[in-house]
Protein backbone atom coordinates (compact mmCIF):
# COMPACT_ATOMS: atom_id res chain seq x y z
CA UNK A 1 0.00 0.00 0.00
CA UNK A 2 2.66 2.57 1.28
CA UNK A 3 4.76 1.66 -1.49
CA UNK A 4 2.31 1.89 -3.92
CA UNK A 5 1.86 5.06 -2.65
CA UNK A 6 5.33 6.42 -3.64
CA UNK A 7 5.50 4.94 -6.53
CA UNK A 8 2.15 5.83 -8.35
CA UNK A 9 3.25 9.57 -7.51
CA UNK A 10 6.35 9.41 -8.94
CA UNK A 11 4.70 8.03 -12.45
CA UNK A 12 2.26 11.06 -12.07
CA UNK A 13 5.66 13.38 -11.68
CA UNK A 14 7.31 11.91 -14.50
CA UNK A 15 4.41 12.44 -16.52
CA UNK A 16 3.40 16.24 -14.97
CA UNK A 17 2.52 19.51 -16.51
CA UNK A 18 2.31 22.04 -14.19
CA UNK A 19 4.26 21.19 -11.22
CA UNK A 20 7.92 20.10 -10.96
CA UNK A 21 10.63 19.23 -8.06
CA UNK A 22 13.82 21.39 -8.12
CA UNK A 23 16.01 18.56 -6.41
CA UNK A 24 18.56 21.18 -6.74
CA UNK A 25 17.26 22.94 -3.69
CA UNK A 26 16.99 19.78 -1.36
CA UNK A 27 19.90 19.67 -0.16
CA UNK A 28 19.34 22.98 1.56
CA UNK A 29 16.53 21.98 2.79
CA UNK A 30 17.50 18.92 4.12
CA UNK A 31 20.41 20.46 6.05
CA UNK A 32 18.11 22.43 7.38
CA UNK A 33 16.10 19.36 8.80
CA UNK A 34 19.46 17.73 9.83
CA UNK A 35 21.10 20.18 11.85
CA UNK A 36 17.25 20.27 13.86
CA UNK A 37 17.32 16.99 14.41
CA UNK A 38 20.96 16.69 15.32
CA UNK A 39 20.24 19.67 17.91
CA UNK A 40 17.32 17.31 19.32
CA UNK A 41 14.87 19.95 17.91
CA UNK A 42 12.87 17.94 15.89
CA UNK A 43 11.79 14.50 17.10
CA UNK A 44 8.99 12.47 17.55
CA UNK A 45 7.44 13.90 20.87
CA UNK A 46 6.14 16.77 18.51
CA UNK A 47 3.12 15.25 19.04
CA UNK A 48 2.94 14.53 23.04
CA UNK A 49 4.31 18.23 23.36
CA UNK A 50 0.69 19.86 22.35
CA UNK A 51 -1.58 20.47 25.29
CA UNK A 52 -4.10 19.75 22.96
CA UNK A 53 -3.36 16.03 22.85
CA UNK A 54 -3.87 13.41 24.92
CA UNK A 55 -1.07 12.57 27.90
CA UNK A 56 -2.18 9.26 29.02
CA UNK A 57 -0.97 6.30 26.42
CA UNK A 58 -4.24 4.08 26.68
CA UNK A 59 -7.50 3.06 24.75
CA UNK A 60 -9.39 6.27 25.18
CA UNK A 61 -5.88 8.42 24.03
CA UNK A 62 -6.25 5.75 20.32
CA UNK A 63 -10.11 6.41 19.98
CA UNK A 64 -9.53 10.04 20.63
CA UNK A 65 -7.07 9.95 17.89
CA UNK A 66 -9.23 7.90 15.49
CA UNK A 67 -12.30 10.42 16.29
CA UNK A 68 -10.38 13.78 15.80
CA UNK A 69 -8.74 12.43 12.58
CA UNK A 70 -12.07 11.05 11.13
CA UNK A 71 -12.99 14.83 11.02
CA UNK A 72 -9.72 16.52 10.24
CA UNK A 73 -10.27 18.22 6.94
CA UNK A 74 -10.97 21.26 5.36
CA UNK A 75 -10.66 24.01 7.46
CA UNK A 76 -11.41 27.17 5.07
CA UNK A 77 -14.00 28.78 4.34
CA UNK A 78 -14.40 28.55 0.83
CA UNK A 79 -15.95 32.22 0.72
CA UNK A 80 -13.02 33.36 2.77
CA UNK A 81 -15.40 35.78 4.72
CA UNK A 82 -15.16 33.94 7.91
CA UNK A 83 -12.07 32.00 10.33
CA UNK A 84 -13.28 29.52 12.33
CA UNK A 85 -11.73 29.31 15.53
CA UNK A 86 -12.40 27.67 19.09
CA UNK A 87 -11.30 28.60 22.01
CA UNK A 88 -10.93 26.49 25.03
CA UNK A 89 -9.32 27.20 28.17
CA UNK A 90 -8.45 30.64 27.30
CA UNK A 91 -6.67 29.74 24.26
CA UNK A 92 -8.17 30.52 20.60
CA UNK A 93 -7.11 27.52 18.21
CA UNK A 94 -7.78 27.21 14.40
CA UNK A 95 -8.04 24.58 11.77
CA UNK A 96 -6.13 21.04 13.42
CA UNK A 97 -5.98 22.54 16.74
CA UNK A 98 -9.59 23.64 16.71
CA UNK A 99 -11.16 20.63 16.02
CA UNK A 100 -8.65 19.19 18.82
CA UNK A 101 -10.37 21.96 21.09
CA UNK A 102 -13.78 21.27 19.80
CA UNK A 103 -13.76 17.47 20.75
CA UNK A 104 -12.03 18.38 24.43
CA UNK A 105 -14.33 21.30 25.37
CA UNK A 106 -17.05 18.58 24.35
CA UNK A 107 -15.57 16.01 26.66
CA UNK A 108 -15.31 18.42 29.43
CA UNK A 109 -18.78 18.93 29.08
CA UNK A 110 -19.70 14.97 29.31
CA UNK A 111 -19.83 14.11 25.92
CA UNK A 112 -17.54 11.36 26.10
CA UNK A 113 -16.38 11.31 22.41
CA UNK A 114 -13.96 8.57 22.98
CA UNK A 115 -16.72 6.09 23.45
CA UNK A 116 -18.29 4.99 20.10
CA UNK A 117 -21.74 3.99 20.65
CA UNK A 118 -21.69 8.10 21.92
CA UNK A 119 -20.48 9.15 18.45
CA UNK A 120 -23.09 6.86 16.84
CA UNK A 121 -25.92 8.48 18.69
CA UNK A 122 -24.94 12.06 18.11
CA UNK A 123 -27.06 13.54 15.99
CA UNK A 124 -26.17 16.03 13.04
CA UNK A 125 -27.66 19.14 15.10
CA UNK A 126 -25.27 18.09 18.23
CA UNK A 127 -22.09 17.49 15.85
CA UNK A 128 -22.66 21.23 14.94
CA UNK A 129 -22.83 22.22 18.13
CA UNK A 130 -19.67 20.18 19.05
CA UNK A 131 -18.09 21.93 15.84
CA UNK A 132 -19.27 25.31 16.50
CA UNK A 133 -16.79 27.88 16.48
CA UNK A 134 -16.24 31.12 18.23
CA UNK A 135 -18.69 34.01 17.45
CA UNK A 136 -20.92 31.42 15.65
CA UNK A 137 -18.40 30.54 12.55
CA UNK A 138 -18.53 26.94 10.96
CA UNK A 139 -16.60 24.56 9.31
CA UNK A 140 -17.24 23.51 5.60
CA UNK A 141 -18.71 20.24 4.60
CA UNK A 142 -20.70 19.30 7.66
CA UNK A 143 -22.92 17.26 6.67
CA UNK A 144 -19.69 15.26 5.11
CA UNK A 145 -18.26 15.06 8.60
CA UNK A 146 -21.47 13.77 10.43
CA UNK A 147 -21.24 11.04 7.78
CA UNK A 148 -18.00 9.96 8.42
CA UNK A 149 -18.18 10.24 12.25
CA UNK A 150 -21.66 8.18 11.72
CA UNK A 151 -19.06 5.27 9.89
CA UNK A 152 -16.24 5.58 11.80
CA UNK A 153 -18.01 4.69 15.08
CA UNK A 154 -20.08 2.48 13.24
CA UNK A 155 -17.89 0.30 11.26
CA UNK A 156 -15.88 0.15 14.68
CA UNK A 157 -18.42 -1.21 17.15
CA UNK A 158 -19.39 -3.68 14.28
CA UNK A 159 -16.00 -4.97 13.74
CA UNK A 160 -13.70 -3.88 16.42
CA UNK A 161 -15.70 -3.93 19.49
CA UNK A 162 -15.69 -0.17 19.21
CA UNK A 163 -12.24 0.05 19.71
CA UNK A 164 -9.44 1.24 17.48
CA UNK A 165 -6.91 -0.39 19.00
CA UNK A 166 -8.24 -4.09 18.00
CA UNK A 167 -7.21 -2.54 14.22
CA UNK A 168 -4.06 -2.12 15.87
CA UNK A 169 -3.60 -5.49 17.41
CA UNK A 170 -4.78 -7.08 13.68
CA UNK A 171 -2.04 -4.92 12.10
CA UNK A 172 0.67 -7.02 14.28
CA UNK A 173 3.23 -3.76 14.49
CA UNK A 174 2.97 -3.03 10.78
CA UNK A 175 1.81 0.53 9.41
CA UNK A 176 1.52 -0.66 5.80
CA UNK A 177 -1.10 -3.43 7.48
CA UNK A 178 -2.99 -1.10 9.08
CA UNK A 179 -3.03 1.09 6.53
CA UNK A 180 -4.99 -1.34 4.46
CA UNK A 181 -7.39 -2.13 7.23
CA UNK A 182 -8.20 1.18 7.25
CA UNK A 183 -8.62 1.80 3.42
CA UNK A 184 -10.78 -0.95 3.38
CA UNK A 185 -12.75 -0.88 6.21
CA UNK A 186 -13.75 2.82 6.36
CA UNK A 187 -14.40 4.98 2.90
CA UNK A 188 -14.10 8.18 3.81
CA UNK A 189 -10.07 7.07 4.48
CA UNK A 190 -9.76 5.97 1.29
CA UNK A 191 -8.06 8.90 -0.63
CA UNK A 192 -6.95 7.80 -4.36
CA UNK A 193 -7.45 10.02 -7.50
CA UNK A 194 -7.04 9.32 -11.50
CA UNK A 195 -4.47 10.49 -13.37
CA UNK A 196 -3.89 9.93 -16.71
CA UNK A 197 -6.09 7.05 -16.65
CA UNK A 198 -4.23 5.83 -13.57
CA UNK A 199 -4.85 5.05 -9.90
CA UNK A 200 -3.16 7.24 -7.51
CA UNK A 201 -2.80 6.07 -3.77
CA UNK A 202 -2.13 9.33 -1.66
CA UNK A 203 -3.75 8.60 1.61
CA UNK A 204 -3.20 11.40 3.51
CA UNK A 205 -5.28 10.93 6.49
CA UNK A 206 -5.10 7.15 6.69
CA UNK A 207 -1.00 7.95 6.93
CA UNK A 208 -1.67 11.08 9.79
CA UNK A 209 -3.85 8.75 11.92
CA UNK A 210 -1.42 5.62 12.02
CA UNK A 211 1.70 8.62 12.39
CA UNK A 212 -0.25 10.34 15.46
CA UNK A 213 -0.51 6.87 17.24
CA UNK A 214 3.04 6.35 16.69
CA UNK A 215 4.19 9.68 18.01
CA UNK A 216 1.39 9.65 20.79
CA UNK A 217 3.08 6.66 22.48
CA UNK A 218 6.72 7.82 21.35
CA UNK A 219 6.88 4.58 18.74
CA UNK A 220 6.52 2.31 21.69
CA UNK A 221 3.31 -0.09 23.05
CA UNK A 222 0.84 0.36 20.41
CA UNK A 223 2.47 3.35 18.56
CA UNK A 224 5.35 0.50 18.00
CA UNK A 225 5.31 -0.15 14.19
CA UNK A 226 8.38 -1.75 12.35
CA UNK A 227 7.73 -0.11 9.38
CA UNK A 228 7.06 3.34 9.98
CA UNK A 229 9.51 4.90 7.74
CA UNK A 230 7.92 3.34 4.57
CA UNK A 231 5.13 5.69 5.39
CA UNK A 232 5.07 9.06 3.41
CA UNK A 233 4.07 12.64 3.67
CA UNK A 234 0.81 13.54 4.45
CA UNK A 235 -0.30 15.14 1.29
CA UNK A 236 -2.67 18.83 1.93
CA UNK A 237 -2.56 22.18 0.73
CA UNK A 238 0.25 23.93 3.50
CA UNK A 239 2.96 21.50 3.06
CA UNK A 240 3.28 22.17 -0.69
CA UNK A 241 3.07 26.16 -0.34
CA UNK A 242 5.85 25.56 2.11
CA UNK A 243 8.27 23.34 -0.57
CA UNK A 244 7.07 25.98 -3.24
CA UNK A 245 8.74 28.47 -0.81
CA UNK A 246 11.79 26.65 -0.24
CA UNK A 247 11.82 26.71 -4.15
CA UNK A 248 11.64 22.52 -3.91
CA UNK A 249 8.74 22.81 -5.74
CA UNK A 250 7.87 25.11 -8.94
CA UNK A 251 4.26 25.76 -10.30
CA UNK A 252 3.70 26.83 -14.13
CA UNK A 253 2.82 30.16 -14.79
CA UNK A 254 -0.84 29.39 -15.03
CA UNK A 255 -1.06 27.62 -12.34
CA UNK A 256 -0.07 30.07 -9.96
CA UNK A 257 -2.03 32.56 -11.84
CA UNK A 258 -4.93 30.31 -10.96
CA UNK A 259 -4.21 29.91 -7.29
CA UNK A 260 -3.13 33.42 -6.75
CA UNK A 261 -7.13 34.62 -8.01
CA UNK A 262 -8.30 32.23 -5.24
CA UNK A 263 -9.75 30.07 -7.55
CA UNK A 264 -10.59 26.43 -5.92
CA UNK A 265 -9.32 23.78 -7.82
CA UNK A 266 -11.80 20.54 -8.08
CA UNK A 267 -10.38 16.84 -6.38
CA UNK A 268 -9.13 15.12 -8.73
CA UNK A 269 -8.31 17.47 -11.15
CA UNK A 270 -4.83 16.77 -12.94
CA UNK A 271 -3.29 19.91 -11.68
CA UNK A 272 -4.35 18.85 -7.66
CA UNK A 273 -3.11 15.57 -8.11
CA UNK A 274 0.14 16.68 -9.34
CA UNK A 275 1.09 18.89 -6.49
CA UNK A 276 0.08 16.22 -4.12
CA UNK A 277 1.82 13.77 -5.70
CA UNK A 278 5.03 15.98 -5.84
CA UNK A 279 4.90 16.91 -2.26
CA UNK A 280 5.11 13.20 -1.72
CA UNK A 281 7.97 12.78 -3.38
CA UNK A 282 10.02 15.47 -2.65
CA UNK A 283 9.76 14.77 0.73
CA UNK A 284 10.53 11.46 0.16
CA UNK A 285 13.60 13.57 -1.64
CA UNK A 286 14.48 15.11 1.41
CA UNK A 287 14.41 12.48 3.79
CA UNK A 288 17.11 10.24 1.98
CA UNK A 289 18.96 13.26 1.78
CA UNK A 290 19.03 14.20 5.34
CA UNK A 291 19.93 10.69 6.16
CA UNK A 292 23.20 10.94 3.87
CA UNK A 293 23.91 13.28 5.73
CA UNK A 294 23.56 11.31 8.73
CA UNK A 295 25.78 8.52 7.94
CA UNK A 296 28.46 10.68 6.48
CA UNK A 297 28.37 12.15 10.14
CA UNK A 298 27.64 8.67 11.78
CA UNK A 299 24.32 10.05 13.67
CA UNK A 300 22.07 7.47 14.76
CA UNK A 301 18.37 9.43 15.12
CA UNK A 302 15.13 8.93 13.21
CA UNK A 303 13.87 10.73 10.42
CA UNK A 304 11.25 9.68 8.34
CA UNK A 305 8.40 11.31 6.42
CA UNK A 306 6.11 11.66 9.11
CA UNK A 307 8.83 13.97 10.92
CA UNK A 308 9.67 16.45 7.84
CA UNK A 309 6.12 16.57 6.86
CA UNK A 310 5.68 17.84 10.82
CA UNK A 311 8.40 20.49 10.19
CA UNK A 312 7.04 21.78 7.22
CA UNK A 313 3.27 21.94 8.20
CA UNK A 314 4.55 23.94 11.71
CA UNK A 315 7.08 26.01 9.35
CA UNK A 316 4.14 27.62 8.09
CA UNK A 317 2.18 28.09 10.93
CA UNK A 318 4.97 29.88 12.56
CA UNK A 319 5.73 32.24 9.78
CA UNK A 320 2.24 32.49 8.21
CA UNK A 321 3.07 36.26 7.24
CA UNK A 322 6.22 35.71 5.44
CA UNK A 323 4.25 32.97 3.49
CA UNK A 324 1.38 35.26 2.29
CA UNK A 325 2.11 35.44 -1.56
CA UNK A 326 3.52 32.21 -1.80
CA UNK A 327 0.43 30.45 -3.78
CA UNK A 328 -1.32 27.29 -2.55
CA UNK A 329 -4.01 24.95 -3.74
CA UNK A 330 -7.87 24.55 -1.99
CA UNK A 331 -10.35 21.75 -2.57
CA UNK A 332 -13.34 21.17 -0.83
CA UNK A 333 -13.38 17.42 -0.44
CA UNK A 334 -13.00 15.17 2.85
CA UNK A 335 -9.56 13.52 2.48
CA UNK A 336 -7.54 16.86 3.53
Amino acid sequence: MVLQILSTCQKVVSESKDVQIISSNIPKLALKIYTLIEEDKLTLDEFKKCPLHPKNEDEDAINWIFIVDSLNYCFFDPNNKSHWSVTWKNEKHTGYFGLCAAINRAIEKGINMTDMKTCLELTRNQLDEILLGDDGTTLPLLQERYLCLQQSADVLLKKYKGSFVNCILESNHSAQKLLEIISENFFHFRDESIYNNQTVAIYKRAQILIADIWSSFRGSGLGEFHDIDTLTMFADYRVPQVLLYFGVLKYSDNLKDTLKQGILLEHGAPEEVEIRAASIVAVNDIVNEVKKLMANKNVHKICNSIMVDTYLWGYRRENAAMLEDTPYHKTLNIYY
